[in-house]
């Protein structure tokens, strides 16, 4: 997925859904089954371990610093969990 439209998406998730952010987070978001969606930084170091979680996953091709600010964070951002997409068409464009 192309960064302008990802960022577009994710302003849209962040303004009217819900999203968790970082690994332990995550991995609670999908022992409760509320996870629909993982981004993932390519820096991110335990990149196998969530390539095997059998839910959609995109790769964000940019580092957690550079995820962080689309997500409007001032501060590395590595997994971002999606659980309400809100208003974005972002799990239409991943399946």
């Amino acid at each position: 997925m192309e960064k302008d439209i990802l960022a577009k998406e994710l302003k849209k998730i962040l303004n009217s859904g819900k999203v968790y952010f970082g690994i332990k987070q995550a991995k609670k978001a999908i022992k409760r089954g509320e996870a629909k969606l993982i981004i993932y930084a390519k820096n991110f170091p335990e990149r196998n371990e969530i390539e095997k979680w059998e839910l959609p996953k995109i790769a964000f091709d940019g580092d957690g610093m550079e995820l962080g600010a689309y997500c409007g964070k001032p501060f590395s951002v590595a997994v971002v969990t999606i659980v309400d997409e809100g208003e974005s068409n972002i799990l239409k464009m991943v399946k």
